[in-house]
């Protein structure tokens, strides 16, 4: 076991933290799949719509591997298949009118030690759910026809408002951890789990067949990729598989009931909801029915965190990878010579109102909200995003400048690969100059990709 402290990083002190217990609200009349989430799945749907479907029906699969399957939540009819430009699928939405779920195989913890790669390739894959497994570099949907040099399971969430795994994991999904990790000890040579330190959940510390480690510190430590780089980053042209937690025991869960999981623990959080709350519901819920009344005004809608969530339509529904619901005030009130007030209740990375000094900070959060408060203008290096960088051996400034100036190579040694969207989106949070810095990590990693 290894145990890792990250120093460097940001922990967003922003308002509307999901409070209480779980909330277990009545299935909702419509569910859908967005498959656009997941970079490098190319959909392609196995129904048309009108047709009848099962809970557990495949709803489609990814073109170039037809055994990349996605499974229906609900049992009811197919009432759109929406698409977007060059006739991208954008969302599979069905109605919900019964229950009838089809079978899917049903294994043991033995069968599932037993198996060959082949064998346990095949029983993941017919979950439904290899659509949680992203590969690390590039974060794309691996292929079953490459193996990893490593497994990383991360059982910590630190992103801003996120539910963790105290809130996303019980005592019964203890069980299902052990088959999901007996099945991945077959599919790749090396499996590891980060957990944050101190956690004590069971399932966790009985975990067999892993490397355990724990990790603490401020955002991004409970980010897979950034776990990866300090526990085993990817050699040469190898790839590690990334996967949460929660998503694994669902995994276990369905190779050990035979039925496709279809309920999924979500967090509305933000400013914009009224009462911020943990609920409980089918996967792919509307965002409405998850988040409940929001506040008067305009909204932004988030699927997942507001460093690297998804602004969707409020029309939409919730996310298949991410576990949160962000609606945030798009609003932005205009202060008076804000420039010269105290702004005492504001929060600024680099201390530059009073409350840095006074300490005084709203005991719920920091209604932060969508506004620049400054200017786009060239890149300042006066070594901020140092403070926020969590993996090791990475020059920020020169980096983002070589992918601006389209060089590749340079971009690559200094650290293209190694440097996690987490970790520019904070870059992006503290810039003094207004730079999309997550936007142009991804441009970078587009360019690779040509060129590779």
């Amino acid at each position: 076991m290894s145990d890792h402290v990250i120093r460097r990083g940001l922990d967003i002190p922003i308002k509307g933290a999901a409070k209480g217990p779980v909330v277990q609200l009545d299935p909702p009349d419509s569910v859908a799949y967005s498959p656009t989430e997941m970079r490098g799945l190319v959909a392609k749907p196995a129904v048309r719509e009108g047709d009848e479907v099962k809970r557990g029906s495949v709803l489609f699969f990814h073109k170039p591997e037809p055994r990349i399957v996605f499974r229906s939540p609900v049992a009811g009819k197919v009432r759109e298949i929406r698409r977007g430009r060059r006739r991208v699928i954008t969302d599979v939405v069905v109605d919900r009118t019964g229950d009838e779920a089809e079978p899917l195989e049903k294994k043991g913890i033995e069968s599932i030690r037993a198996m060959d790669r082949e064998a346990a390739l095949e029983a993941a894959l017919g979950t439904g759910l290899w659509g949680a497994f992203e590969t690390r570099p590039l974060g794309k949907i691996p292929l079953p026809s490459e193996e990893p040099q490593s497994i990383l399971v991360g059982a910590m969430e630190t992103g801003p408002l996120q539910p963790d795994a105290d809130v996303l994991l019980t005592e019964d999904d203890q069980a299902a951890f052990e088959a999901a990790f007996a099945l991945f000890s077959r599919l790749a040579p090396t499996v590891h789990l980060a957990v944050r330190a101190g956690s004590n959940y069971p399932g966790f510390l009985r975990a067999q067949g892993v490397q355990r480690h724990t990790f603490s510190g401020p955002h991004p430590a409970g980010d897979p990729a950034v776990q990866v780089n300090l526990v085993d980053p990817p050699r040469g042209s190898g790839q590690v598989w990334t996967i949460r937690a929660w998503d694994a025991a669902l995994i276990g869960h369905a190779l050990l009931s035979g039925e496709f999981p279809a309920e999924r623990i979500y967090a509305a959080v933000g400013a914009g909801v009224v009462q911020p709350r943990l609920v409980k519901t089918l996967l792919g819920a509307p965002l409405s029915h998850i988040t409940g009344e929001v506040s008067a005004g305009e909204h932004r809608w988030i699927r997942g965190s507001v460093l690297t969530g998804e602004a969707v339509d409020s029309e939409r529904w919730a996310s298949f990878r991410r576990r949160a619901v962000h609606v945030l005030p798009k609003q932005v009130p205009r202060t008076l010579f804000g420039w010269a007030m105290p702004m005492l209740g504001q929060w600024s990375f680099h201390r530059a109102f009073l409350s840095a000094l006074t300490g005084s900070r709203p005991a719920g959060g920091v209604d932060m909200r969508p506004g620049l408060w400054g200017g786009e203008r060239a890149m300042v290096p006066i070594g901020a995003y140092d403070r926020v960088i969590a993996s090791p051996e990475i020059l920020p400034e020169f980096l983002f400048k070589s992918i601006v100036a389209g060089d590749l190579e340079e971009s690559i040694q200094l650290g293209l690969l190694d440097m996690t969207e987490e970790e520019a989106a904070l870059c992006t949070f503290i810039c003094p100059s207004k730079i999309e810095f997550d936007s142009l990590l991804r441009k970078g990693l587009d360019l690779y990709e040509r060129e590779a």
